[in-house]
């Protein structure tokens, strides 16, 4: 989504957005002014996506996935991380696959050695192992 399509849907994304926040944010006032900013800014990038089954309204997006590019200081590794997935309505495996091929072919153009993923829920983790994912460790907060 462009900044201004973010600008103009703010209100109707965000509650979906601070649902599916990674435990490393905090959700308040301030924590979903600094997601709106860095999505304006294009730090960050909010995609929609719409599936293609026969159940999915046309025009009604099925989920949100916000990403940002990691570049990590200690290995200079750079990588897409999902930072935010949320399904609005139901979806399929399929449809799972067609992001995550939306997500390689931006990953590739920006020199991402890999796609990473906050996960807190099991049904999605599994989800993403049948598209072939790797869950590779837990994340604890102290």
């Amino acid at each position: 989504m462009t900044p201004e399509q973010i600008g103009e849907a703010w209100d109707l994304i965000r509650p979906y957005i601070a649902q599916a926040l990674p435990p490393t944010l905090g959700i308040d006032a301030q924590g979903m002014t600094n997601v709106l900013y860095s999505l304006l800014a294009e730090e960050s990038q909010l995609w929609a996506y719409y599936g293609s089954g026969e159940d999915v309204e046309r025009g009604k997006p099925i989920g949100l996935i916000m990403t940002v590019i990691m570049n990590e200081p200690v290995s200079k590794a750079r990588y897409l991380l999902i930072y935010v997935a949320r399904t609005i309505a139901p979806s399929r495996l399929e449809d799972y696959e067609e992001a995550l091929d939306k997500l390689r072919t931006f990953s590739e153009a920006n020199n991402c050695s890999q796609i990473l993923a906050y996960v807190e829920n099991d049904t999605y983790v599994r989800k993403l192992e049948r598209v072939g994912g790797v869950k590779v460790s837990n994340l604890v907060r102290l």
